[in-house]
């Protein structure tokens, strides 16, 4: 359900902003018809615009956080996450490679958490 909603409103509300414009602009016999479409497909390209532009700087923060755990991957156990043999077992205890994944992802969330009152 979630994900419907959002795309209508990345999406579907963009296109229905501009389609009513075009209504009104087929519709209408004065000269304020051809203002409504040029208002409206301006109103709904900018709401797609943003959503584009939002949606790319939260997928650009997500690779920026990847590429800190594996940074963290390399420092601890001395290679890249995706050389890691299938047989590898963390030298630390902390089990194969997708748990010592989640424990340097949850290390990560840990260090950027906020911490005590008033700090971002």
């Amino acid at each position: 359900m979630r994900r419907q909603s959002l795309f209508a409103m990345r999406y579907m509300l963009p296109v229905a902003i501009c389609a009513a414009g075009l209504a009104i602009a087929l519709t209408t016999d004065g000269g304020y018809g051809l203002d409504a479409l040029t208002a409206l497909f301006g109103a709904g390209g900018a709401l797609l615009l943003i959503n584009i532009l939002l949606r790319g700087g939260m997928d650009s923060a997500r690779d920026r956080d990847r590429e800190e755990v594996a940074r963290r991957f390399l420092d601890r156990y001395g290679m890249w996450p995706d050389e890691v043999p299938a047989d590898w077992r963390a030298p630390d205890g902390t089990g194969d490679l997708r748990s010592a994944w989640r424990a340097l992802c949850a290390e990560h969330d840990d260090d950027r958490a906020p911490s005590g009152p008033g700090r971002r």
